[in-house]
């Protein structure tokens, strides 16, 4: 079996004690993901598809590689825009709770 993600949290976000190397580094990463979801997005819409079922496939396929336990949300509990993918999260977990039956 594949080994599984667990969500860093506060600490790995913790930015007391990383080089400036390191934060360069993990700035760089991120706006090269949004980048990427971006493209997705909008190559995705450009073919016609609902954005919403992208986004779903997307985090349903996540998901998937998360340790058992967690979830995609847990590095952010209550901020607006884990509050906003929640009833979406709550879908994904329907599903893999079904394919595990």
């Amino acid at each position: 079996m594949a080994q599984k993600i667990i969500p860093g949290g506060f600490e790995a976000r913790a930015i007391a004690g990383k080089s400036p190397e390191e934060l360069e580094t993990r700035s760089q990463e991120y706006h090269e993901d949004v980048e990427a979801i971006k493209d997705a997005i909008l190559r995705q819409l450009g073919a016609g598809t609902d954005i919403g079922e992208l986004v779903y496939a997307g985090m349903l396929e996540a998901q998937r590689e998360v340790a058992e336990g967690y979830s995609l949300l847990d590095n952010r509990p209550g901020s607006w825009e884990a509050a906003g993918l929640s009833q979406l999260m709550d879908s994904v977990h329907a599903q893999l709770d079904t394919e595990s039956r």
